[in-house]
């Protein structure tokens, strides 16, 4: 605990130091505001929608603490090159988790936030954190799917959530907007910015199974009030044994921002962060059915049993970013943004497959992974927004571009190590194994996209109008082997990818869309083990059609009904030949419902339940055809609120419900997963402690404590080609914190 105590008072001294700075006596009266607000300057406005609060800061004198307010609804979202737009005259389908629900959740992760989305799944791969969000059933990729403030970032490294604003999802296909990329959706991390006025925060907490993470967020302008530079830091660093006897979780972050006012129409805003994340001894991947040997997916058995991981196995991530934008506002609705991305992200993945080799119970064991274990990626954005008339037409015009350059370092030698075999009735924890030599990293792979975006609104009348947005990639993929030499390539100039919408809004409370697109993207890369591994097939074209309903219940409330209808190229491993190739097309078609505001005073609810039929057609896959897409559940439901009664101010009541229907297990439909419902309990409550607020915050996850695979996939996806691989979900988890706003 030495450690932890040293950065128990790094944490001490960096709080008391800016108190000492800059933060005003408590007897100042402060203003209510919302935290992300604080970041925004006249310049970082879009003048084509007002910025979101999300969240809010303490009133000085009351019991208000930091985004204790449950502020579910949100009315704008970044939409890439399209800018800032109202969510409920969007012609697509956005989500938004606003930062007061990261917080009084006490959400760690971008994965625990994702959960509350009903239209997103998390696909588990290589263990703890290593996972791609899916959006409307379809498997997002590595990097095209993720970005972190409209930029792409590696999505399959670890991301927290201590130094998020919110997430903002647009579901379904945005090839569009952003260019090349799956229909999983979009998945944007926005990061805090810093604040106008002086912000202290340290947060203390413990989850049950003795973990204790330390937290600092200071924030305000350097120097004198109203300094044109301000900053932003979140420090973190947890540590503790996990829920089996013997694991461990480590996790650290530096987060900092720094921005800084040129004049009353521009800014310059910057990032940096440091992220490592070590995890071991929970349980591995079960890996099943195919090449393995089993026909079925086994039983969930409780993931706390020792023997289901090994002491010592598990992950080790580390990911450095910067980032840097310039924003400014050329006035009469004109705008102009341009950006740039720097990550480096370290995947040791050291953990346990246990590999069922018969539906007796019997598997094998193996420690570490081959996956990449390296990427880096340099991504851009810009875009120019503004508004004309013309024709008689009012016309919201949208020029932008963006893109990235992806490379991938692999392993020369395996250092995948057998362990033994064992019975599931009776699991075995064996002597820890060194990892062999792995020969150094070599280049393996380069994805490099660029995209030119042109993007129309034209409003014909008060109900009426029409968007169209069109973009130009420019593709090039290529894979290495072990010398250097240029394994396979693949290049595509000009490739179109548009979308095309009819917008009607009879009244200023309802909008009706109908939608169609249509979206190249590069072909899956071939994963390790197969006969072409790392090498890239040829470029998908991805097709959808949706139309949907939005209804503002109140100024609070938003209401949201889509139907669709999606289709994607499948790629495989052929068990005749091992070779990863394209089997059928993926067809997708559902329904979604999302509600997200105040369903009354003193009650806020986010969530709402997704139907999807997912299916594979035209497979040559023997047994395959018109048979369930694995991993996808036909329904599911989530639901998260905040009873937050005026009669009590300062106490609140959290609950959440996560259901999701049976999910087949196997491309040929002769084994499923059953049913599961998770259940979510919590309290909070801010009081004064002197004359600074003080919040407490208490809450269950998983409070029956079901057994459940969070995740099952195709394992080609997931590091075992040929095979499919589930992963268990975590179990019951209690969580306290203590919050003091200085």
């Amino acid at each position: 605990m030495k450690k932890r105590g040293l950065t128990m008072a790094l944490l001490l001294a960096l709080s008391f130091a800016a108190e000492a700075t800059g933060a005003p006596p408590p007897d100042t009266q402060a203003k209510a505001a919302a935290p992300a607000d604080h970041a925004q300057p006249p310049a970082a406005a879009s003048s084509q929608a007002t910025p979101r609060r999300l969240g809010t800061i303490y009133v000085r004198g009351e019991a208000r603490g930091y985004a204790t307010r449950a502020d579910y609804h949100t009315k704008d979202a970044d939409l890439g090159p399209l800018g800032t737009q109202s969510i409920k005259d969007t012609p697509m389908s956005v989500t938004v988790l606003p930062e007061s629900l990261l917080v009084n959740q006490q959400i760690k992760t971008v994965n625990d936030a994702l959960r509350n989305l009903p239209s997103v799944t998390i696909r588990d791969q290589q263990g703890m954190e290593v996972s791609r969000p899916q959006s409307r059933g379809f498997v997002s990729s590595i990097d095209q799917n993720t970005r972190i403030d409209g930029m792409n970032v590696i999505g399959t490294t670890a991301i927290p959530a201590e130094n998020l604003s919110g997430i903002q999802v647009l579901n379904g296909l945005a090839g569009s907007l952003y260019g090349p990329e799956t229909p999983a959706g979009v998945f944007n991390y926005v990061l805090k910015r810093p604040t106008a006025e002086p912000l202290v925060r340290q947060i203390e907490s413990y989850d049950s199974h003795s973990i204790f993470t330390e937290q600092v967020d200071l924030g305000g302008p350097v120097g004198a009030q109203g300094s044109p530079l301000g900053y932003r830091l979140t420090a973190v660093h947890g540590e503790g044994e996990g829920y089996v006897d013997g694991s461990n979780t480590r996790r650290t972050l530096v987060s900092g921002a720094l921005d800084y006012r040129i004049n009353a129409g521009t800014v310059v805003e910057t990032n940096f962060s440091h992220y490592e994340t070590n995890v071991t001894g929970l349980p591995g991947s079960v890996v099943y059915f195919g090449k393995s040997g089993s026909s079925v997916l086994p039983r969930a058995l409780d993931p706390t049993t020792p023997g289901l991981g090994q002491p010592g196995a598990g992950t080790d991530l580390r990911s450095d970013m910067a980032l840097a934008k310039l924003k400014h506002d050329f006035g009469n609705g004109w705008t102009f943004e341009v950006g740039a991305l720097y990550e480096n992200a370290i995947r040791n993945l050291w953990g346990i497959t246990n590999t069922f080799t018969n539906d007796a119970g019997d598997y094998t064991v193996t420690k570490n992974f081959n996956a990449i274990p390296r990427y880096t990626i340099l991504s851009n954005t810009a875009r120019l927004n503004g508004h004309f008339r013309m024709f008689g037409t009012d016309n919201d015009l949208s020029i932008g571009t963006n893109g990235f350059s992806d490379m991938r370092y692999s392993y020369r030698n395996s250092i995948a190590v057998p362990l033994g075999g064992g019975n599931i009735g009776n699991p075995v924890l064996f002597p820890p194994v060194a990892t062999p030599a792995n020969g150094g990293r070599y280049r393996s792979g380069i994805l490099r996209e660029q995209s030119l975006v042109l993007g129309d609104t034209m409003h014909f009348n008060d109900r009426w109008a029409a968007q169209a947005v069109l973009s130009a990639s420019y593709l090039l993929s290529q894979g290495f082997n072990k010398a250097g030499a240029t394994s396979k390539s693949q290049s595509s100039d000009g490739q179109v990818s548009p979308t095309l919408s009819v917008i009607y809004t009879p009244t200023g409370a309802l909008t009706a869309y109908v939608t169609w697109a249509r979206s190249v993207e590069p072909g899956d890369q071939a994963p390790t083990g197969t006969a072409n591994a790392h090498a890239f097939l040829s470029p998908y074209r991805d097709k959808q059609y949706e139309t949907g309903v939005k209804y503002a219940v109140s100024g609070h409330l938003l209401l949201t009904a889509a139907a669709f209808y999606m289709t994607r190229p499948l790629a495989q491993t052929e068990a005749a030949t091992n070779v990863f190739a394209v089997v059928g097309t993926q067809r997708n078609r559902g329904v979604e419902l999302f509600a997200q505001g105040d369903l009354a005073p003193g009650l806020s609810l986010l969530g709402g339940v997704t139907y999807v039929d997912a299916r594979v057609e035209g497979s040559q896959v023997p047994d395959g055809n018109d048979k369930l897409v694995v991993g996808v559940p036909r329904l599911k439901t989530d639901l998260s609120l905040d009873y937050h009664p005026a009669f009590f101010h300062g106490f609140a009541l959290t609950g959440g419900v996560h259901f999701q229907s049976r999910r087949a297990a196997t491309n040929t439909n002769n084994s499923f997963a059953p049913a599961f419902a998770t259940f979510d309990l919590g309290a909070r409550y801010t009081t004064l402690v002197g004359k600074y607020p003080f919040t407490a915050r208490a809450g269950v996850v998983n409070l029956a404590d079901r057994h459940y695979f969070s995740a099952i996939a195709d394992g080609n996806i997931v590091g075992s080609p040929g095979s499919n691989t589930a992963y268990y979900g975590a179990p019951r988890t209690w969580m306290v914190s203590a919050e003091l706003d200085l």
